[in-house]
């Protein structure tokens, strides 16, 4: 089996997973009695850990290779989605969660350096890897959804723990064919400094902080706003399937176009309609309309994702990579940071719908100013480095 079939297969698994874990997770919270700010802080707090820990497998990865590091982005979602099944307190759910974000914070330096390094234009293979996250998390939100009206919670944790399990089985098949590089001498986290210093890394951060909106929300809020607009289990995850199915659109129809001159502009029109649409979704209790508008979240998202991942890989080279796409993708760690906790808070105030669209009024602003800081930061004098 090659090495690429194998690696999307583990990524594909791995997100099926997690995209159980984002219907799964709120819902059993709200099942619990928490309050909106608790289920806020739920998923924001743990991701002061991911955070840090996705800065670290950065620099692991550089000096060891991506094999090792995403064996531990698969075993430790293992771990969460057993404590989750045997959760019934605010303590052990912030354990499991814990868990989940030691993987997630592993995982993407870890995948990313491992599909930018095969075989094949760069631009493609990473919009397979992102297609096969896509298609993992489709089938993990539409199904967590329907399992769940059939069975109950227990069942569907199980069932993470189990897609886990394949996935780190899969992952241990997975050859080490990182090279060393000469400058792997110096210290584990030397290549941070050269980076930090390049303006152009902020530009990408700010990206992946915009992009990763939608997973923030729709694994904590967004299957609550569904709910509370009447939505039921066995369509609350199929529509939140679909801004997967957009991504997964996005990562094979559009690659190439992201990769060309047009990218910057698309990927501040992705930034503007991906507001749009959390703004819209406050406003719709009709599910068909809902379908829709996540849809188009997804394909925005989507476009944002490949556009980050492109321009790092461009800022890059095999030496600090790793390093690189973890310090872009800690955009995803602060969103998961923010986004729960400011929407709980400000929902607390006022209701989830006007959270909502304030929310997204200030994602349509960042859009906005994507525009003047891709030529600030392209033009600069770091700009290019790497």
């Amino acid at each position: 089996m090659r090495t690429g079939l194998k690696l999307f297969g583990s990524v594909f698994l791995w997100n099926f997973g997690l995209g159980v874990s984002h219907i799964v997770v709120p819902l059993y919270a709200s099942h619990l009695g928490f309050s909106l700010v608790t289920i806020g802080s739920l998923f924001a707090l743990p991701v002061v850990l991911q955070f840090v820990l996705g800065l670290l497998s950065g620099a692991t990865t550089d000096r060891w290779g991506g094999r090792l590091t995403l064996v531990l982005a698969c075993a430790a979602p293992l771990a969460g989605a057993l404590i989750f099944s045997v959760a019934d307190s605010l303590v052990m759910m912030l354990a499991g969660q814990m868990a989940i974000s030691v993987g997630r914070g592993v995982f993407w330096p870890a995948s990313q350096s491992i599909a930018a390094g095969l075989e094949g234009e760069r631009s493609v293979q990473m919009g397979r890897l992102n297609a096969s996250v896509s298609m993992g998390q489709i089938t993990g939100t539409a199904g967590a959804g329907i399992l769940l009206a059939l069975t109950n919670f227990y069942v569907v944790f199980i069932s993470f723990a189990l897609l886990n399990l394949a996935s780190l089985l899969i992952t241990l098949l997975l050859p080490n064919n990182h090279q060393p590089h000469g400058d792997q001498k110096r210290g584990l986290f030397s290549a941070y400094g050269p980076l930090l210093r390049t303006p152009r890394i902020y530009y990408a951060l700010l990206c992946a902080f915009i992009c990763a909106q939608p997973v923030s929300l729709g694994q904590s809020f967004l299957p609550l706003l569904f709910e509370a607009n009447g939505f039921s289990p066995d369509q609350i995850g199929p529509t939140l399937s679909l801004r997967a199915v957009g991504a997964t659109a996005a990562a094979l129809l559009l690659a190439r176009l992201i990769g060309s001159a047009h990218g910057p502009a698309l990927a501040a029109l992705g930034a503007c309609v991906l507001g749009i649409g959390l703004i819209a979704t406050a406003a719709t209790a009709d599910v068909v309309s809902a379908m829709v508008i996540m849809t188009f979240i997804g394909i925005s998202a989507g476009l944002l994702l490949l556009f980050y991942q492109l321009l790092v890989t461009e800022l890059s080279h095999g030496g600090n990579r790793g390093t690189a796409l973890a310090i872009a993708g800690s955009g995803w760690s602060v969103s998961h940071l923010v986004a729960p906790f400011l929407v709980g808070l400000v929902a607390d105030l006022t209701t989830l719908e006007q959270a909502f669209m304030i929310w997204g009024a200030g994602i349509v602003i960042l859009g906005l100013l994507m525009v003047p800081l891709n030529r600030i930061t392209a033009t600069s004098p770091e700009g290019n480095e790497g």
